[in-house]
C-alpha cells in the first residue's frame, strides 16, 4: 500500500547526527509537564491506524485461535515499535541538546517527515478504491502470504500463532503514519536530556499510543466475550469502508503540523 521504503524514510534521519553544531548554548531542559504536552499531538496521532486495526480484528475474530493469536499479534507489532524507538532514542541522545534560538536539526528532520506524510496522504486521498472484498486491506504486497483471506483452513490451523505474530510484525512495519509520527516524539525526548525515569514514562506512553490498534481488540474480547466480537466486527466493516479517507485526513493534518513546527524552529 505504501509506495515509500525504509532506506528512504530511515536515510535522512539518520544523517541528521553530522547536522550538530559545536559550541552552541544549552537551552534549560524542559519540565516533564511540557515535554509531556509537546509529544501529545503525535502520540495520540501515532494511536489511528486502519491498517493495524483492522489486520488486529480479523485476526482475533477470524484466526480460529482468537485471543491467544490476537496476543501474538500484539507481540509481533510491539517488536517493530521497540526497535523503531531504539533507533529514534539513538538518534536523539546523539544529537546536541537544542539551543535558545533555530533548531536546524529539529526543523530538517519535521520538514523531512513531513514530507513523507503529506506524500502519502495525497496519494490516499488521490488513489480510485477498488471495488474488491472486505480483506483487501491485508491483501498488500507487503502482507501477501499472512493474509487470513489467502489461506486454506488447514494452514490456518497449523500455525495460528506464528502466523499471527508474523502478521502483527508486517502490519506494523508497513504503518509509516504511526511510526513516522513515533519517531520526532520519541527523537525530541532524547534531545531534552530529562532524567531517566521522566524520560521512560514518556516513551513508555507513546509506545502505548502507538500500539493502541493492537492491544485494544484483544482487549475488548477479553473483557466483552460474543458482544465485543460483534462490536469488532461492526467496527471492522466501518473501518475498512472509510480506510482511505481516515489515512489520508491523518496524513495530511500531521503532515501539516509537523511542517508549520519545522518551519518555525528555522
Amino acid at each position: 500500500m505504501n509506495p515509500l521504503s525504509w532506506h528512504a524514510l530511515v536515510s535522512p534521519i539518520t544523517l541528521l547526527a553530522a547536522l550538530a553544531p559545536a559550541g552552541q548554548a544549552l537551552a534549560p531542559a524542559p519540565s516533564f509537564r511540557a515535554a509531556a504536552l509537546a509529544i501529545l499531538p503525535l502520540a495520540l496521532g501515532s494511536a489511528v491506524s486502519p491498517l493495524v486495526l483492522v489486520a488486529q480484528i480479523l485476526t482475533v475474530t477470524r484466526s480460529g485461535s482468537g485471543l491467544r493469536a490476537g496476543w501474538w499479534f500484539g507481540l509481533g507489532s510491539a517488536l517493530v515499535v521497540a526497535l523503531w524507538i531504539g533507533l529514534a532514542l539513538v538518534v536523539g541522545h546523539a544529537l546536541p541538546q537544542p539551543a535558545p534560538g533555530p533548531d536546524p536539526e529539529s526543523a530538517c528532520l519535521r520538514l523531512v517527515l513531513a514530507l513523507v506524510l503529506l506524500g502519502l496522504g495525497l496519494k490516499l486521498l488521490g488513489a480510485v478504491p477498488a471495488p474488491i472484498q472486505a480483506n483487501a486491506e491485508l491483501e498488500s504486497p507487503a502482507q501477501e502470504g499472512f493474509a487470513p483471506g489467502r489461506q486454506d483452513g488447514q494452514t490456518m490451523r497449523r500455525h495460528p500463532l506464528r502466523r499471527a505474530f508474523g502478521l502483527g510484525l508486517v502490519s506494523m512495519a508497513s504503518n509509516l503514519t504511526s511510526l513516522v509520527l513515533v519517531f520526532p516524539a520519541v527523537h525530541d525526548l532524547g534531545r531534552d536530556r530529562l532524567p531517566g525515569p521522566q524520560e521512560a514514562l514518556l516513551v513508555g506512553l507513546i509506545a502505548l499510543f502507538a500500539l493502541l490498534p493492537s492491544l485494544a481488540p484483544p482487549l475488548l474480547l477479553l473483557v466483552s466475550g460474543a458482544a465485543g466480537q460483534r462490536q469488532l466486527e461492526r467496527l471492522n466493516g466501518w473501518t475498512q469502508a472509510h480506510q482511505r479517507p481516515i489515512s489520508g485526513g491523518l496524513c495530511l493534518g500531521f503532515g501539516l503540523l509537523l511542517a508549520l513546527s519545522g518551519l518555525s524552529s528555522l
